[in-house]
């Protein structure tokens, strides 16, 4: 198995999106999982589904913007396992849709503290517990929002491209030192959360959504679990400091189309 022997931090690992996904694919993969969420109840259930299926997990109910809470994920993943070899740092959270200068102040920092210095944190604390395990690899989950920007939601997209920077400078410095460090940035995803919000708008806006990208669909949460897999597997050992757009195309698709 391409994970046998291996122990994986997810965060965000409580819900049905990325997270969750990518769980159950590395445990399948015999990876270890430390399931991570501020849900413990959905972190608990991920555990569930992992053991049932025959793999090996543990749930962390975690805060990722809080210090004492990112450095607990690790240190569950080493008492537990014995070592640290992948993390994902997954969790993020978005503001209401609304626009730039009506964006509450409370909000626009709930959305940094998680979406980015979430992601700091993380990587705080798991650089050094993955290169003591001998090396390994960080994948960060960004948004093609982070690319281009997105309307009535600036805070979000800001974040998300503070993620691709942030990926780059880390993977820079852990290079030499046996962490590789990338990030994946999907574009819509399938979720039920996605769903609600399709099936609460016009027939012609949700099909312009729809539209985005060059498929005219949103990702499955596999789809993106699976690059975010490659990533953190050996079979990219020589990738690091990139991003990886997984966003069916938004880039490419002409409005000829």
């Amino acid at each position: 198995m391409m994970l046998e022997n291996k122990v994986a931090l997810i965060t965000g690992a409580g819900g049905d999106g990325v997270g969750r996904t990518a769980a159950l694919m590395f445990a399948a993969e015999g990876a270890k999982v430390v399931a991570a969420d501020l849900n413990l109840a959905g972190a608990e259930e991920t555990v569930r589904l992992i053991k049932e299926a025959g793999g090996e997990a543990v749930a962390v109910e975690a805060n990722v913007s809080i210090a004492a809470d990112a450095q607990k994920m690790v240190t569950v993943a080493v008492e537990s396992f014995g070592a640290l070899h992948i993390a994902v740092n997954n969790a993020a959270k978005a503001t209401p849709s609304v626009g730039i200068t009506d964006i509450k102040e409370d909000d626009w920092d709930l959305c940094i503290d998680i979406t980015l210095k979430g992601v700091w944190l993380g990587m705080k604390y798991q650089l050094p517990a993955i290169e003591a395990a001998g090396g390994g690899s960080i994948v960060n989950i960004s948004s093609e929002s982070g690319h281009k920007g997105q309307a009535f939601q600036t805070a979000y997209a800001a974040a998300k491209g503070g993620v691709i920077v942030l990926t780059k400078g880390a993977a820079a410095e852990y290079a030499k030192r046996g962490v590789r460090v990338n990030s994946v940035s999907p574009g819509g995803i399938n979720t039920a959360g996605m769903k609600f919000y399709l099936n609460s708008i016009d027939e012609d806006i949700r099909q312009q959504t729809l539209n985005t990208n060059a498929f005219g669909r949103f990702a499955e949460p596999e789809e993106i679990a699976n690059v975010v897999m490659f990533l953190g597997s050996d079979k990219s050992s020589y990738v690091t400091g990139d991003d990886y757009k997984v966003d069916g195309g938004v880039s490419i698709k002409s409005y000829l189309l």
